[in-house]
């Protein structure tokens, strides 16, 4: 593994992150009616799994485990 493109441990590269609009707006159910998971707002910002909050993709906590690598197909 090349140490100099290994992704910094952080929420955004967490495995129990994720910040895809559809599912934040189907998890969050009133987050259209302030806005939108499509702006430019909420950054790279999403959900943590593993604590079920909203949470800041540059956040780090001690549950944090790395994606696993996707394969070639």
């Amino acid at each position: 593994m090349n140490l100099e493109h290994a992704p910094t441990p952080g929420c955004a590269h967490c495995r129990h992150f994720d910040a895809v609009e559809r599912e934040l707006e189907s998890k969050l159910r009133n987050l259209n009616s302030l806005s939108s998971a499509y702006g430019s707002v909420r950054a790279r910002d999403g959900l943590c799994h593993h604590h079920d909050r909203y949470v800041a993709a540059s956040s780090i906590c001690a549950a944090y485990g790395a994606r696993a690598a996707l394969q070639p197909a």
